[in-house]
């Protein structure tokens, strides 16, 4: 019981994830709109195109390792 709690409770964190996305992803398209036809003030442009050019984190399946299972990979 407890592993299929914390399965479910990944899984509703990975929906909350990709739904932020989702309307994340819709509030830039909706102020690229307003950019576009001149809508936005200059401080809403400049807020806009540091959110473009924000680094983007990699999206990794790969866990991680700990510190002690390198080390006893390296040794074997």
């Amino acid at each position: 019981m407890a592993i299929d709690d914390l399965l479910d409770r990944a899984r509703d964190l990975r929906r909350r994830r990709d739904d932020a996305v989702t309307e994340l992803a819709t509030l830039v398209r909706a102020l690229d709109g307003l950019a576009g036809v001149g809508m936005l003030h200059d401080t809403q442009r400049r807020e806009l195109a540091r959110l473009r050019d924000r680094p983007r984190a990699r999206a990794s399946t790969r866990r991680r390792r700990t510190a002690s299972a390198k080390r006893t990979s390296e040794q074997g």
